[in-house]
């Protein structure tokens, strides 16, 4: 059997008593990886005059995984033993609700493509989208840029964000995304691959059609690698 939860309570000498615990992702019955994780709380032990007593308590078990059939295996993945084992230490450090675990979605509208989930173990119902480039990090909202470009349907030669220009040296688009009408109204958009002067590349698009009160429509989404 192997750890999922526990919690190690110490009782003091003037009859008062603290507890610390931890929690796994998989099932753990190796020491030293839950050694660790009660290592990162134990500063929060306050010994007083002297501590006469320690209690650990499994509060819930599983039974270990056979890794034999899994010796060959690149062991890689979001379900590896390394891998929860590292968000075991992380989690002790920042705490559960910081650490996230995207599944892509069955959405074309970017923000709704990387879907959260916190099952280490739940199978992805897709594959990620690789036929078109996509950035490492996205806006959790578009956020909206002054640009200036040749004619409607080029990338802007330059983009003003947060005050800071920056001139484009390469660019590639447009690909245009359709907004999912069946969710919510609204206009498509024209997305751009753009490189500035210093090398870093961006995700900007128009939204909507080219027209005189729609010519300034232009947004940064995303910061590639």
């Amino acid at each position: 059997m192997g750890v999922r939860s526990a919690i190690l309570t110490w009782y003091r000498v003037d009859g008062k008593n603290g507890n610390i615990s931890i929690g796994t992702n998989h099932p753990s019955n190796r020491t030293q990886h839950l050694f660790k994780l009660f290592f990162i709380k134990l500063e929060t032990i306050a010994p007083g005059l002297g501590i006469e007593l320690f209690v650990l308590d499994a509060l819930k078990t599983e039974p270990v995984n056979d890794k034999q059939s899994e010796i060959w295996s690149a062991g890689g993945g979001a379900d590896s033993e390394e891998v929860a084992e590292l968000l075991d230490r992380v989690a002790g450090r920042i705490g559960t609700a910081h650490i996230n675990r995207y599944l892509p979605g069955e959405h074309y509208w970017p923000e709704r493509t990387p879907e959260p989930n916190t099952n280490l173990k739940k199978k992805p119902e897709s594959d990620w989208r690789t036929d078109k480039p996509r950035p490492m990090q996205i806006l959790d909202n578009p956020e909206r840029i002054e640009a200036m470009a040749l004619t409607p349907d080029y990338p802007p030669k330059l983009f003003i964000w947060k005050g800071e220009q920056h001139i484009i040296v390469g660019a590639d688009g447009p690909e245009r995304i359709e907004r999912e009408w069946w969710l919510e109204p609204g206009e498509h958009r024209d997305y751009y691959i753009a490189e500035d002067e210093a090398g870093r590349r961006y995700w900007l698009f128009r939204s909507g059609h080219y027209n005189a009160e729609n010519n300034q429509h232009r947004y940064l989404h995303g910061f590639f690698a």
